[in-house]
């Protein structure tokens, strides 16, 4: 068995395990190619409280750069941006260093104090080249900690409505968001509704505001937004987002 399937091994081990009835179900944040020099990366942080003192950090990475050395940082969030991954937040946390094999992919684990991770404003993970961390080729945002949600309605329906006036519609298939780009004037209610076969949600790092429960087929969740801005949005339980753009009216 090689090294990465043994460490597959022990995350799946790590993250089925129950503390006590503590635990909680992993949270996925997905990773985002930054920059060009691995254009094809990608990959996942999971996220799973053990309980009120322990965390399980899991990073899960494919198209590095084949047997290279990376190094990777927690960083709390900085006020420079409204993206996340360019906000410039100090570093909180260090996870081991981990070295790619011939395809490019790799895996890292972190435990740590779950205030440690997120604190009382949020965070992101950039991952690194070991010999130059100036080479950043993902980054994934972790949602803010502590932030009420804005009243939010989520209902069951059959068929989607018609876009009309300050209302819109994205579907929910699986593993796809239709549009994946969709422009909107301020005011208007985004309904998300789930046409596909298996559940998914709808969360939002850059406007956290935007989180939905579980949505079984059939279901629909609303949000309207108010603020002009450029919002990405994904599915916490599968590799799928898109964007959302608002203008002024």
């Amino acid at each position: 068995m090689s090294r990465l399937s043994r460490l597959i091994s022990i995350v799946a081990s790590a993250l089925l395990v129950s503390s006590a009835g503590a635990a909680t179900m992993p949270t996925t944040y997905p990773f985002k190619v930054q920059g060009t020099t691995s254009p094809h990366a990608s990959g996942q942080l999971l996220v799973r409280t053990l309980s009120p003192t322990s965390s399980l950090s899991v990073i899960n990475v494919h198209g590095l750069i084949p047997n290279t050395a990376y190094v990777a940082h927690y960083h709390s969030l900085g006020p420079a941006s409204s993206d996340p991954c360019a906000s410039n937040g100090p570093i909180s946390l260090v996870f081991p260093p981990f070295k790619t094999d011939a395809q490019g992919n790799a895996i890292s684990l972190l435990r740590a104090v779950p205030a440690r991770i997120s604190g009382s404003a949020g965070a992101y993970v950039n991952v690194h080249t070991a010999a130059d961390v100036g080479v950043i080729p993902l980054c994934a945002s972790v949602l803010k900690a502590g932030t009420t949600a804005p009243t939010t309605t989520q209902t069951k329906t059959t068929e989607p409505s018609a876009q009309s006036g300050q209302q819109a519609i994205v579907k929910i298939g699986d593993d796809f968001f239709s549009p994946t780009a969709l422009s909107v004037t301020a005011g208007t209610t985004v309904t998300w509704i789930h046409t596909g076969k298996v559940s998914h949600n709808v969360s939002s790092v850059e406007l956290p505001g935007i989180h939905s429960a579980t949505l079984h087929p059939g279901e629909s969740y609303s949000y309207t937004f108010m603020t002009p801005g450029t919002y990405t949005y994904y599915c916490s339980f599968h590799d799928m987002n898109a964007t959302i753009t608002v203008t002024n009216r």
